[in-house]
C-alpha cells in the first residue's frame, strides 16, 4: 500500500532532480533537464509534435518550432497521431445546473509541475501531476497493479506520440477518482510502464470548472453540469471522441494505402500489414463498444 506522505516527498523529490520525464506514455524518455519552454512543431504530415528541448526537435523543424514556457497544469508534451482535442464545453442551449460545492485543494511544487494526492477507486491514493494538457489520466503501471487493473485481450490500447516516438498504452476504466472531496466515477485512464507519477487530465477534469492558483498553491473545482446536459460521455467531449476515432482510422488509411504500394510477391510483407489492419480493426471494434457503454452518439464516431 502507497503512504501518501512518504510517496509525496519521494515524488517532489525525483522531480525536482529531474529523474522524471513528464512524457504521457513516454516507455523510456531522458532525464527531464531544466527547462521552463515546450518546444511545438508540426511535421512534413501535418502531425503536431511536443517536446520539452529544442534538441528533441529534429533539425530541418527547430527553425519553425515555437517555444511556450510551460505552466502548471499545462505543457504535457503528450499529443495524439490526430490534432489534440480541447476540453469540454458547454452545450449549446445547456440548462446551467445550481451552483455546486467548491473545492479548494492544496498542491505541492514539483519542479515547474504542480503535484497533489489522488484517491483511486476509494483503495490508493499515489501522487498525480496535474496536466489539462493530457486527454486522460495517466496511471503508473505499478499503480494500476495495486488497483488490479490488467491488461487483457479484450483491453483498448491508444497510440501517443511523443518527442521519441509512438508508444502503445492500454485503457482501463477507474471506478472512482477523488481529489480532495472532488469525486468523479467512472474515469477513463491509461496505463503507462514508464512513468513513476500519475498525470490527472481532462477525463477527471472535464467534470469540472477549474483554476489553478500555481502562487498560492491551490487549485479550485466546481462541478459543473456537463455530464447532465450530455456535453461530455464517458469523460470526453465530443471533440476528444472523434480524435480517438479518427487516430484508428487514419491509421487504419495508412496501412491500406502502403500495401498498394507493395508488389504482389512481396507475401510476407502484405501479411504482415494485413495483420496490422485487423488488430486495429479489433481496436476500432474496442472503441466502439467503450463508446456503447458511454452512450456516445454516432455523429460523435465520425
Amino acid at each position: 500500500m502507497f503512504h501518501a506522505s512518504t510517496l509525496a516527498r519521494r515524488a517532489a523529490h525525483s522531480v525536482v532532480r529531474g529523474v522524471l520525464a513528464i512524457a504521457l506514455g513516454a516507455a523510456s524518455l531522458g532525464p527531464l533537464r531544466a527547462s521552463a519552454e515546450i518546444y511545438r512543431w508540426v511535421d512534413s504530415e501535418g502531425q503536431l509534435h511536443v517536446a520539452q528541448h529544442l534538441d528533441e526537435v529534429p533539425p530541418e523543424y527547430r527553425p519553425a518550432a515555437t517555444a511556450n514556457p510551460s505552466e502548471p497544469g499545462r505543457g504535457s508534451v503528450q499529443t495524439f497521431n490526430t490534432p489534440a482535442a480541447p476540453p469540454a464545453a458547454q452545450a449549446p442551449g445547456a440548462v446551467q445546473a445550481p451552483p455546486g460545492r467548491t473545492y479548494r485543494i492544496p498542491v505541492q511544487r514539483a519542479g515547474t509541475g504542480m503535484l497533489v494526492q489522488v484517491r483511486l477507486n476509494d483503495r490508493v491514493t499515489a501522487p498525480f501531476l496535474i496536466d489539462t494538457g493530457a486527454s486522460d489520466v495517466l496511471i503508473p503501471k505499478q499503480v494500476a497493479d495495486e488497483l488490479g487493473l490488467g491488461a487483457g485481450p479484450d483491453t483498448r490500447i491508444m497510440r501517443f506520440a511523443t518527442a521519441n516516438g509512438h508508444v502503445d498504452q492500454p485503457v482501463v476504466m477507474l471506478d472512482s477518482v477523488d481529489l480532495g472531496g472532488a469525486r468523479v466515477e467512472k474515469v477513463p485512464a491509461s496505463v503507462s510502464a514508464g512513468m513513476e507519477i500519475g498525470l490527472l487530465g481532462l477525463s477527471y477534469f472535464n467534470h469540472f470548472t477549474y483554476n489553478i492558483d500555481a502562487a498560492a498553491g491551490i487549485v479550485t473545482l466546481t462541478p459543473n453540469n456537463l455530464v447532465e446536459s450530455g456535453a461530455i460521455r464517458g469523460g470526453r467531449s465530443e471533440a476528444q471522441w472523434r480524435a480517438e476515432f479518427q487516430n484508428v482510422h487514419v491509421r487504419i488509411a495508412a496501412i491500406e494505402a502502403k500495401r498498394e504500394t507493395v508488389p504482389p510477391n512481396h507475401s510476407r510483407e502484405l501479411q504482415r500489414l494485413d495483420d496490422e489492419k485487423a488488430a486495429l480493426e479489433r481496436q476500432l471494434d474496442l472503441l466502439e463498444t467503450e463508446a456503447d457503454a458511454a452512450r456516445v452518439p454516432v455523429t460523435w464516431r465520425e
